[in-house]
């Protein structure tokens, strides 16, 4: 009967969890009529270009894509929507390889709960939602396969948890280069830490082989049957060349210091630390593999001399080690009391700080210039390309349907009839005007003008 009320609770709780978190993200998301961040438009062109088309108008992993295209038609067209939907309910469905991950790991609902809850309300998981709209829902693929790669190492002989381990591999890869590149991580580390704990060294080494023949095999065959879908991943060749680049900075002081910077990450290290120290000593090899792996993880996704525009980019995945070591923590807890304090002290400020993240998530534009560039359209010239800031850059494509460069050059004159420089009355600083131009058009916020070709 025990057991039984234990799987009725989890029946009830884990999907009230999820609904909790799904509403939370699609209200914060619905807030304003325009899709967020700079690269918010440039989802739009990409499921339109996939709804009209059928192919990307911009090559890159494509699944993610295929995903939006999906909820956009279940919500009868609207592209926006539809892309809203799928980012909210990715990003909350996150929070469950989460919760039995640490549930495997703790044996306690209350911190698999716990994981869930503090991933929901991680401020780095909500800038995701923000800046990195593929790597929501790779983060999904991400913990799932993290799950099952620690299922094969602490099992023996699963051909069913491989072959699961595999496909969400694969759907990870098929995602962003991001999540895949911290699916590798792991799957580096995982055997590192079996081996010097001493867990189950001769199958994790054979299955990491497996997998690490299967990711060989697919990066291949992805390359060779679809090389323009697939070529983010050089920016895993052009993150090492900036890392160990001599001109390479990394990031300032400052940004370590700031709460979305190295300081929110320092506590969860240090916890882990001591966590995994106490469970190695404890005898508790499953606890610590885990531990120590997702601590490692977290310390190197936030070294000082990254560059910072890597950087930025890592440092919103701590989700996964905060979540995770947090979660944890909740097991360590002996008494109610101590359960209900640690409660306050985490949940609470994170709640707070996961509300003043959501109101820095906004568009790049007003409506006001939504519809001036809507006004603009009529001004624009078939055979034409638009050189503007990339703030507002993929707004203007979407609305005019027409191409964007990011700079003026002379290239650009050899395949496009009327070259256009687009300026932002507002910015602070404006391009130079060429000599020659002629102005087209000008509203409340943006001058358009048609460049002389040199």
């Amino acid at each position: 009967m025990k057991l039984l009320g234990m799987v009725k609770r989890q029946q009830v709780l884990l999907p009230l969890v999820l609904i909790l978190g799904f509403g939370f993200y699609l209200y914060i998301l619905t807030r304003h009529p325009l899709i967020y961040g700079i690269d918010g438009p440039y989802y739009l062109i990409q499921v339109r270009s996939l709804l009209e088309s059928g192919h990307l108008k911009y090559g890159d992993p494509p699944l993610a894509f295929f995903i939006f295209t999906f909820f956009t038609l279940l919500s009868g067209g609207d592209i926006t929507l539809g892309i809203r939907i799928a980012v909210a309910l990715f990003s909350a469905l996150s929070a469950v390889p989460l919760y039995f991950w640490i549930k495997r790991v703790t044996h306690s609902e209350m911190s698999g709960y716990m994981a869930m809850l503090a991933c929901i309300f991680s401020s780095p998981h909500i800038r995701l939602m923000n800046d990195l709209l593929k790597n929501t829902v790779g983060a999904f693929f991400l913990l799932c396969f993290i799950y099952y790669l620690h299922s094969l190492a602490v099992e023996n002989g699963s051909k069913r948890n491989l072959l699961i381990a595999a496909t969400f591999l694969m759907l990870t890869g098929a995602t962003h280069i991001l999540d895949f590149g911290i699916a590798l991580l792991f799957l580096i580390l995982y055997p590192i830490a079996a081996v010097l704990i001493g867990v189950n060294q001769k199958d994790m080494a054979k299955n990491v082989g497996i997998l690490l023949l299967i990711i060989l095999l697919f990066a291949t065959a992805a390359f060779l049957a679809f090389p323009s879908l697939f070529s983010d991943f050089y920016k895993g060749l052009a993150f090492l060349q900036d890392l160990f680049s001599e001109t390479s900075e990394g990031p300032p002081i400052q940004f370590l210091l700031n709460p979305m910077g190295g300081a929110f990450i320092l506590p969860v290290i240090v916890t882990g630390t001591a966590l995994s120290v106490h469970e190695w000593q404890l005898g508790k090899k499953e606890a610590t593999l885990a531990l120590a792996t997702v601590t490692i993880t977290g310390v190197l996704l936030s070294l000082p001399f990254i560059p910072t525009e890597w950087l930025w980019r890592f440092l919103l995945m701590e989700f996964i080690p905060i979540s995770f070591v947090i979660g944890y923590s909740f097991s360590k807890m002996q008494t109610k009391i101590a359960t209900s304090i640690l409660l306050l002290l985490c949940l609470f400020p994170m709640i707070l700080q996961a509300v003043a993240m959501s109101g820095t998530l906004r568009p790049t534009i007003e409506e006001v210039d939504y519809h001036e560039i809507e006004s603009m359209r009529e001004y624009i010239l078939p055979n034409s390309v638009v050189v503007g800031d990339l703030r507002y850059g993929y707004w203007v494509q979407y609305i005019t349907r027409t191409d964007i460069a990011k700079r003026l050059s002379s290239e650009l004159w050899q395949n496009y009839e009327h070259v256009l420089l687009l300026v932002d009355k507002f910015s602070a600083k404006p391009p130079p005007i060429p000599p020659h131009s002629t102005k087209i058009f000008e509203g409340r916020r943006f001058i358009l003008y048609e460049v002389a070709s040199p």
